[in-house]
């Protein structure tokens, strides 16, 4: 039984790795003003980051349609007996919800719609798993299982520049308390239960990294991860960031990242962070 592995371009999967582990993007869409831009084809990340630094006008973003989903959907039940569309957290877009609408239109129990919870490499992290068991000829229900049990298990931490972004775009969540503090105090942050909450707040940016290793240390132990450091064009601030947790936990898998424009619009630049999960081999 051949099961096809789906998701959106908020997971911010490489292109590459989508394409060598066979996973499906559905694009969502950057506007600019009258402008809109297919998140990964029409625009890519150092493109949206150059235009955000010059640009008068703020983007928004926009969810697939139900028709993207089944235009995609209808090519792959063509070749497979299965879909796994495993997707953005239902709190942070509406494309879950857009997937689901897809499945009941194509009336088809041939598609399950996953709601990961989770956003950028957690998300991806997810569907690199369910692909990996897919490609080892595993079960529908299988394939479900491998996407889920990351989705449970897998962490992020991460920092803005500023909350400006996250709060203009409705995505501030929990983290909606940190807003008003001083200039110095910097938030980590992370997702919890599917939105955007406070994990800790340290005094000056120097302590932010120091403060992100120990908060994962506390977590991982000894255990061996999967893991990847992503960032809003902030290149040096991500290559510190990956020497650090290359330097302090044993990584099977370290990915360094820029993320996409659609979670580019809702972090702005200067964000960088770590997601990671164990390591289920």
């Amino acid at each position: 039984m051949r099961v096809a592995v789906v998701t959106d371009s908020m997971a911010d999967l490489p292109r590459e790795m989508a394409e060598e582990h066979g996973v499906s993007i559905v694009p969502l869409t950057v506007i600019f003003g009258e402008e809109t831009f297919l998140d990964g084809i029409d625009m890519n990340s150092h493109d949206f980051f150059a235009r955000l630094k010059t640009s008068s006008v703020m983007p928004s973003t926009s969810q697939p349609s139900p028709a993207d989903f089944i235009q995609v959907y209808d090519d792959l039940l063509k070749t497979h007996d299965h879909i796994v569309s495993v997707h953005a957290s239902h709190k942070l877009s509406g494309t879950y919800q857009s997937a689901c609408i897809a499945r009941d239109t194509l009336e088809s129990h041939a598609i399950d719609v996953i709601d990961s919870k989770q956003v950028t490499m957690c998300e991806g992290f997810a569907v690199l798993e369910a692909a990996r068991a897919a490609r080892r000829g595993a079960s529908r229900e299988e394939v479900c299982e491998a996407a889920l049990r990351v989705a449970g298990s897998v962490q992020l931490l991460f920092t803005v520049d500023t909350l400006e972004f996250l709060e203009r775009n409705g995505r501030i969540g929990k983290a909606a308390s940190m807003l008003g503090t001083l200039l110095s105090i910097k938030p980590i942050i992370h997702l919890e239960d599917g939105e955007v909450a406070p994990a800790d707040r340290v005094l000056g940016a120097r302590r932010l990294l120091p403060r992100v290793i120990d908060l994962m240390n506390e977590a991982i132990g000894s255990h061996a991860i999967r893991a990847a450091v992503l960032h809003t064009d902030a290149h040096e601030k991500a290559e510190e960031w990956k020497c650090e947790v290359e330097k302090k936990f044993k990584c099977k898998e370290l990915i360094v990242n820029e993320v996409g424009p659609v979670v580019g619009t809702h972090a702005g630049p200067g964000a960088v962070g770590v997601a990671w999960h164990p390591c289920m081999d």
